[in-house]
């Protein structure tokens, strides 16, 4: 912290940072996307509150404080709800790259302790499923993207996840936002591994906000 310009201003927590976003420009639109020829968008207001249903999905099948949500698929208005919601819901929202192997998934899913993964399609799907008996902290994937071609105990289409969480209460998702400080780690990013196993580079609330 310093006394003069970007450095005296206040570390915000992403919940700050987006609540204040909300709060000037909350009609206005934060998201548009196409679905085959349909055009979609959410604005500021509806964004928030779709992460924080993620966020109360993501807790009621028993996401962790500081344990990850993988996030393996292509940038979507899905990819970028469970992030946040991931971050809101205490735990770490963690980008899993779409090249990568089944055995690479596993390494980093397993590395940040995913309780949950979150995968766009069915050929992403598979990897997880292969290696599925390796992460100990898994408890559910969720498909975004595209029909479920089986039913499993805790998979989870988009529509699904976020019927769990929507008539949660708010108490305890307050609660986790209200605990949660600047400084601490919300994401972690993985380096690609070309020179071992990749790293988690962490990025703290502040980091994010600040940037």
């Amino acid at each position: 912290m310093g006394d003069s310009d970007l450095a005296a201003e206040t570390p915000l927590t992403v919940d700050q940072m987006f609540t204040s976003a909300v709060e000037r420009f909350g009609d206005h639109t934060a998201l548009s996307w196409k679905e085959g020829a349909l055009e979609k968008s959410l604005n500021y207001r509806d964004y928030y509150q779709t992460c924080r249903t993620a966020a109360k999905s993501f807790i009621k099948l028993g996401l962790q404080r500081f344990h990850g949500v993988g996030i393996l698929g292509f940038n979507s208005m899905e990819w970028f709800a469970a992030n946040i919601g991931a971050i809101l819901a205490g735990g770490l929202a963690v980008g899993i790259y779409t090249t990568n192997s089944p055995d690479a998934c596993q390494y980093v899913a397993d590395n940040c302790k995913a309780n949950i993964i979150v995968v766009e399609n069915h050929k992403q799907l598979q990897k997880i499923l292969q290696v599925e008996d390796k992460l100990p902290h898994l408890k559910a994937i969720i498909q975004y993207k595209d029909a479920l071609k089986e039913k499993r105990p805790n998979l989870y289409t988009w529509a699904e996840f976020m019927e769990v969480g929507r008539d949660e209460p708010d108490a305890p998702l307050d609660a986790v936002i209200a605990s949660q400080k600047p400084n601490q780690c919300c994401m972690l990013i993985y380096t690609s591994g070309t020179t071992g196993q990749p790293k988690g580079v962490m990025l703290s609330h502040d980091n994010v906000s600040h940037t």
